[in-house]
């Protein structure tokens, strides 16, 4: 294991580079002292991936970092949700007495009342560690608790608003739903109503789990959510909030939502097109006009909506030499992500182009930790279908 450019790579926060020297490294290579360094660097840095990968492996979390430091102690205290959660992962008894997780909890409780960390950027997500660990001991609080930890900070993208917002979800009930609601209408208060709305959505993701494991065709409480997100489509002028209803909106309903979601294609905010773009197809009676949202949304500034537009485009049945000029004028992309769609589009049309493009990214992959390795395998399973399925029809002729 070449510790220095593994720590390197930590420390710039190149997590493609520290996972793919990671793969070659055994547990064995990481069971002393080297891989206990490597964890406290990964760990300190907020390298979550990083950590997790180490943990997987078996790198001992219960050995203390350089100066005694504990490792459990030390995300607990500085509020590093993430890292801690891969620490706790490999505990097998959290509800016994002296387990890491009453100490991680202990621990996150007194930071938070001291106020260790605050003032920090951003700020530690001690609410979210407690939230946690409280749910995994059994400990749960009232929806209205819950917000209020999430409202501290009042950022959806804060690990203290997700743990919130993810633990409510798991709650699959009518008085939980109508909790949510309750909360989306509150046109006082922006935040409360951003956060009833993201409830929403995120019990949307715990009902499908539980329609598709009862074998029903709708979402519960489905109509409800339909009649009061629908109108929010056309109203709601905070452009976060939009991004919110437009995605919660596409999970309840069960007609077609590309004709509702056209009219944002183009919104002048990057969060409401990227969630407009990862929802668009080609697939529908709207489909010119989809062709034509996915087309612009190819050309955006922001490299992940560029991403989401050209996969949405490459996976269409639609092939115009139009079409496949999107496809070629992104071969270049500075985007990685990009790039690979855009290849992925012409060689899914058997262009030439995308085939040698797709070679010569599979080339700079090194293994299976290298960036764009499962999407590869994706692609490369879509061709294989469609050779074969090219094959039988020829043989049945």
């Amino acid at each position: 294991m070449d510790l220095p450019l593994l720590l390197a790579a930590v420390e710039r926060g190149d997590d493609d580079a520290a996972l793919e020297l990671l793969y070659d490294v055994t547990a064995d290579d990481l069971a002393g002292d080297d891989g206990v360094a490597l964890l406290a660097s990964a760990a300190r840095a907020g390298r979550q991936g990083v950590a997790d990968h180490l943990v997987v492996w078996d790198v001992d979390v219960t050995r203390p970092w350089d100066g005694g430091v504990d490792p459990v102690t030390w995300a607990a205290e500085n509020g590093r949700y993430w890292v801690l959660r891969a620490l706790l992962s490999r505990s097998r008894d959290p509800l016994s007495s002296d387990s890491p997780h009453r100490r991680a909890l202990r621990t996150a409780q007194e930071a938070l009342a001291s106020g260790v960390g605050a003032g920090n950027e951003p700020p530690p997500a001690h609410r979210a560690v407690i939230t946690d660990l409280e749910a995994e001991l059994g400990v749960h609080h009232s929806p209205d608790e819950l917000m209020t930890r999430a409202l501290v900070h009042a950022d959806p993208d804060h690990d203290d608003w997700f743990a919130s917002v993810f633990h409510l979800g798991l709650r699959t009930s009518r008085e939980t739903f109508d909790w949510a609601l309750e909360a989306a209408q509150d046109t006082s208060n922006l935040d409360r109503r951003r956060f009833g709305l993201d409830t929403m959505e995120y019990l949307s993701i715990a009902f499908s789990l539980d329609v598709e494991q009862e074998h029903e065709t709708e979402l519960p409480f489905a109509r409800e959510a339909e009649d009061f997100l629908r109108p929010l489509l056309n109203s709601e002028q905070d452009p976060r909030t939009l991004a919110i209803v437009i995605a919660a909106f596409a999970s309840y309903s069960s007609v077609d939502t590309v004709a509702v979601i056209l009219a944002h294609a183009d919104h002048a905010d990057p969060r409401v097109r990227e969630t407009v773009s990862a929802m668009l197809h080609t697939n529908t009676a709207k489909h010119e006009e989809a062709l034509a949202a996915l087309t612009r949304l190819a050309d955006d500034s922001t490299p992940t909506i560029r991403t989401n537009a050209l996969s949405r485009l490459a996976t269409s049945a639609l092939d115009t030499p139009e079409l496949r000029a999107v496809f070629a004028a992104h071969l270049a992309d500075p985007y990685f992500d990009a790039r690979l769609e855009a290849a992925a589009g012409l060689a899914l049309r058997d262009d030439e182009r995308g085939l040698t493009a797709l070679n010569k990214i599979r080339s700079s992959v090194k293994n299976m930790n290298s960036p764009g390795w499962g999407r590869l395998s994706d692609i490369h399973h879509l061709l294989r279908v469609r050779a074969e399925a090219a094959e039988t029809t020829a043989q049945g002729r």
